[in-house]
């Protein structure tokens, strides 16, 4: 089981190209269709499509520890952060940047 701290960064890793970021589903295949988020055709993501996606099958409740953090720093469930209108992929990029500093900090501490 990976630490929150390398969930964060493996995400960060996942948006790190252009257009691997989507909203409205947790994953999109390159024809922008949604698909599951394990899926080898799986290309974009939402805040939850990644975290599951960088925490991996076994760690189902990876997703569930990250709510709290994410709402905690946004005010807002992730989901509705994620699909609100006019979010960009640069903004959920700041965003898991923000929490993974955040993370690395409390290791530190």
């Amino acid at each position: 089981m990976h630490t929150e701290l390398e969930i964060a960064e493996r995400c960060l890793l996942l948006f790190s190209e252009p257009g691997r970021w989507t909203q409205k589903t947790c994953a999109r295949d390159r024809q922008g269709k949604p698909c599951p988020v394990f899926s080898q055709e799986a290309r974009a993501f939402d805040i939850e499509g990644a975290i599951r996606r960088a925490a991996g099958k076994e760690d189902r409740g990876a997703y569930a520890r990250f709510v709290k953090l994410i709402k905690d720093q946004l005010h807002k469930h992730p989901f509705d952060w994620n699909d609100q209108s006019g979010r960009n992929q640069r903004d959920v990029v700041r965003m898991f940047q923000d929490l993974a500093d955040e993370l690395r900090f409390k290791e530190q501490t």
